[in-house]
């Protein structure tokens, strides 16, 4: 088994590196010298800038740390990188403590039972909406949102079945009257294996690993027999794990409510929340360049696609819609009547479909869980796909390659090849923003994820790992002739893997969480040898609140308008508006383009990490712009996933991570000082 990092495999990094030190102007320090200067206090000497971005925060400070290789490759003066610490400590989750009810056969059934109706009803529910058109309106900016997190065929047939579960444990739960404790839930239901009961189709099949493929040296698509023990582990289309065990309102499946929300409290809007807490300030990076950023929607890509059923949560023209209409998994967003910005164009509601259920990995009757259709490893899955049938639509099947653009392009013009465009979408620019008529050829792409054309950045992320790939493939084939197709391209994608986590290790990391905690946590790449640590007893599902609130700091650090540049690093006139980029992907079809993105991402600072947010994410978050005037709120968006994935309030995590429990805002100063002022006001005001 392969370690969390793989050392040796690096050359994608000299690409990314350009990034390590942030913005251009402060790229590289030369001078004329006779040997590297201390860094940080500590001896240096000079190496490749790829193993020196560990120390990117101490190199840019320093003076004269530029220097000149051996080969006459200019190189970084840097340490050795530090040795490692113990690892993460294994977090003491609170374990079940309460005893749990008994429960009979007689009422599992009768549960049971009822969830199959309840399961019937809701696809009569929808049979009935899309007979009466109750459907997302093609071209708004809902249908761009529901694309960006659609389901699959087989992704839904799973999820119905998590659902019905659901739907189950409800029942059974409520068939105890309020006999049964909040607390005692989970640890009730969880003694029914669904395994004994007519809902056994519904577990997840655990996949089957031969020989063969146990001696493969090539991961799986689907992420599945990473571990011989446990092949499941970590597969796609399976649940999230958790921290903590969630916050549901009965204890099952219903959204975070209030404390007191049996008494007809609830918890504030989050658009309410949203403008009332979150601002829109300049505050560009001093260190700092975008890659940063667009590395991290990159890995979010590989790591998490949490699916959800495409349905309309408010009418056509923005308002709340009559009950009888409403999708049983809809949890619209309510836009106060005062809005600064939405209130002129009349709309008080905001879509929103929950996430997908997932059934549990040791299928057992419990609380709603989400589902991750991508694998749960680094691996690539947004370059190769999750499953074969989707890998095989992007290969052509010979000397390894991954399909481009047009047969006819060069390594150095391919770009990712044609898709679907998103739900009633152009992927063309409009106009008014281009300034000709809209192309008849424009396509949004295809590649292993369906958010490749979210952003011309993330389109361009993606073309450069499908360059890469491709140039691998064809050294691979230069180098050993009698390969065949599959291997050459099964050995260019575990080459590809390495380089992206080595890459994520080695300098992406470091700049996220630094360098000290990365020692602490064991994280740091070696200066030399291979890691050894792999763990079989650690299960590698990516955890919830990763999902559903901690991985989405990166919204904070987004640009909303931008510049490209060319070769000579020149500011290109006309400002890039996020807002009018959403799923067109013209721009990186114009010959040249590709490479000034690249220059953009490596000389455009990010924004700073902080309570503030581009208004092209707070108010018009998918826009189709010039059709519309307005989008969605993603920051409204991020707190509602939250309280629909059940996460747990910030207290509960502060007393995980061993802080005190906050008992008043003065409290929180020690953690979130810089938002705590909004929040006071926004409680008395609320």
């Amino acid at each position: 088994m392969t370690s969390k990092w793989v050392i040796g495999v690096v050359t994608m990094s000299l690409l990314l590196c350009v990034t390590a030190y942030g913005p251009a102007k402060q790229t590289y320090y030369y001078g004329n010298y006779r040997s590297c200067p201390n860094v940080g206090g500590y001896p240096s000497q000079c190496r490749p800038p790829k193993d020196c971005a560990v120390w990117y925060d101490l190199v840019v400070v320093t003076p004269n740390t530029g220097c000149k290789l051996t080969d006459g490759n200019p190189g970084t003066c840097c340490p050795d990188l530090p040795s490692n610490g113990n690892g993460a400590p294994i977090l003491n989750v609170p374990k079940r403590v309460k005893v749990p009810f008994s429960i009979d056969t007689k009422r599992i059934e009768n549960a049971i039972k009822a969830s199959q109706t309840l399961s019937t009803c809701l696809t009569n529910t929808e049979t009935c909406l899309n007979e009466n058109k109750i459907t997302i309106r093609p071209g708004s900016s809902s249908a761009a949102h529901s694309f960006f997190s659609r389901t699959t065929p087989e992704s839904m047939k799973i999820s119905r079945g998590a659902l019905a579960a659901s739907f189950a444990a409800k029942e059974l739960i409520q068939s105890f009257g309020t006999e049964i404790e909040s607390d005692q839930v989970d640890s009730t239901v969880s003694q029914v294996n669904l395994k004994d009961t007519s809902l056994a189709n519904t577990c997840p099949v655990s996949p089957v690993c031969d020989e063969k493929t146990l001696r493969s040296p090539f991961r799986k698509l689907d992420g599945s027999c990473n571990n011989v023990r446990n092949p499941i582990w970590g597969q796609s289309k399976t649940q999230y794990q958790r921290l903590l065990s969630p916050d549901y309102a009965e204890g099952i499946s219903t959204p975070r409510k209030a404390k007191n929300w049996q008494q007809g409290r609830e918890l504030p809007s989050p658009r309410l929340v949203s403008i009332s807490v979150v601002h829109d300030e300049n505050s560009p990076s001093d260190s700092t360049a975008s890659w940063t950023m667009q590395m991290g929607q990159f890995l979010d890509h590989d790591l998490v696609s949490t699916p959800t059923t495409t349905a309309t949560c408010c009418t056509s023209d923005g308002k709340a819609m009559r009950p009888a209409e409403l999708h049983p998994e809809c949890l619209p967003i309510s836009i106060p009547a005062d809005d600064p910005f939405f209130s002129q164009f009349g709309q008080t509601c905001m879509d929103f479909v929950r996430s997908s259920t997932a059934p549990k990995l040791d299928c057992r009757l419990g609380y709603r869980e989400q589902l991750n259709d991508n694998t749960h490893f680094l691996d690539l899955s947004l370059v190769y796909g999750s499953d074969d049938k989707t890998a095989d639509e992007l290969r052509t099947k010979e000397k390894g390659k991954l399909k481009i653009n047009s047969p006819r392009s060069d390594h150095e013009s391919a770009l990712l090849p044609p898709g679907e465009n998103p739900l009633g979408r152009p992927c063309s620019l409009a106009r008014e923003v281009s300034g000709i008529n809209p192309p008849a050829d424009i396509k949004c792409f295809a590649a292993g994820d369906g958010r490749s054309s979210v952003t011309p950045k993330m389109a361009v992320s993606q073309t450069v790992f499908l360059r890469e790939h491709n140039r691998l493939a064809t050294e691979l084939a230069s180098l050993n002739p009698s390969w065949d197709d599959e291997r050459l391209y099964q050995e260019a994608r575990r080459i590809l893997i390495a380089q992206a986590q080595h890459i994520t290790y080695n300098e992406w990391l470091p700049i996220v969480i630094g360098r000290s905690k990365m020692q602490q946590l064991g994280l740091l790449p070696l200066q030399r040898g291979f890691s050894s640590d792999y763990d079989g007893n650690v299960l590698p599902s990516i955890v919830n609140e990763f999902v559903g609130a901690a991985f989405r700091f990166g919204h904070s650090l987004v640009q909303g308008n931008y510049n490209l540049f060319n070769q000579q690093r020149q500011k290109e006139a006309g400002d890039k508006i996020l807002r009018q980029h959403f799923f067109k992907t013209q721009e990186v079809y114009k010959p040249g383009n590709l490479d000034k993105f690249l220059i953009s991402l490596a000389t455009v600072p990010i924004q700073n990490m902080d309570n503030s947010f581009s208004e092209e994410l707070t108010n018009h978050l998918f826009e189709d712009h010039p059709a519309q005037r307005f989008g969605l709120d993603l920051v409204s968006l991020n707190i509602q996933r939250g309280r629909d994935h059940g996460l747990r309030g910030y207290n509960s995590y502060r007393e995980l991570c061993g802080l005190k429990r906050a008992n008043n805002f003065d409290d929180l100063c020690d953690t979130i000082p810089n938002v705590v002022r909004n929040y006071r006001l926004f409680k008395r005001k609320n």
